[in-house]
């Protein structure tokens, strides 16, 4: 009796990177960018740092030199802006709150943003900086 030799069952791979290359335009095509609003800010550069994907509350402190705050784009005083805090804290606990300081502000205004959104009651306060290439400390 003499045993034929069985052939490995072939898959067709030559469509397999038409077919990536269609799925990665398609998820570009219909990703959405989440943009800030036109507020005269420059971050201050740190290396690595962590992004966060669900931005609740933002907080724009601009360096000019009225030091203008913006609530989510909207142009208000620092305590209004604290009290939109404090109004969205009573609906969303868990609110995240992220501060977009100027690099030319001082420690000292910047802290005091902090200060008041503790007094506020918010926990989840993050400052928001822009992230460079490496992430070695120098």
């Amino acid at each position: 009796m003499i045993r034929k030799k069985k052939s490995m069952p072939n898959i067709p791979v030559s469509s397999m990177a038409d077919i990536a290359f269609l799925l990665l335009v398609f998820f570009m095509v219909t990703s959405v960018l989440d943009s800030d609003p036109d507020v005269p800010i420059t971050l201050p550069e740190v290396p690595g740092g962590e992004q966060l994907n669900k931005k609740i509350a933002n907080i724009y402190l601009s360096g000019d030199a009225n030091r203008s705050v913006y609530f989510n784009s909207m142009k208000v005083s620092l305590p209004e802006a604290i009290n939109f805090v404090r109004g969205k804290l009573a609906s969303h606990p868990d609110l995240k709150v992220l501060i977009h300081a100027d690099k030319e502000l001082t420690y000292s205004e910047v802290d005091r943003v902090f200060d008041l959104l503790r007094e506020a009651g918010a926990l989840k306060v993050s400052l928001v900086t822009q992230t460079t290439q490496g992430g070695g400390l120098k």
